[in-house]
């Protein structure tokens, strides 16, 4: 994904992206967002929600790797419940789509 692109979300979701700054040894998000920019409005929709649920529920949710495989988005987190869950399995499957 372009640059532009990943600072922008990255800066409306500083929460979700909280682990962009760590090494590769915690994390994979030091790689940025491993994707189309296709995707950025799909991405930018799914941390829109997880944040809101996350703020609503007073959990911590940060994105450990987000990338393109097989096609198809994978979004990977460090907490997850069944909503959260679902909600990636939804955009991950609507990947496929675009």
């Amino acid at each position: 994904m372009k640059q532009e692109l990943q600072e922008s979300l990255f800066k409306t979701y500083p929460k979700i992206f909280a682990r962009r700054h760590m090494s590769k040894e915690y994390t994979a998000m030091c790689y940025g967002i491993q994707c189309p920019d296709k995707w950025y409005d799909l991405i930018d929709t799914l941390c829109a929600k997880i944040q809101s649920y996350a703020d609503q529920k007073g959990i911590i949710c940060e994105a450990n790797q987000i990338k393109s495989k097989f096609g198809g988005l994978r979004f990977y987190v460090t907490y997850s419940d069944s909503y959260i869950k679902g909600l990636i399995n939804l955009a991950e499957s609507l990947s496929l789509k675009i």
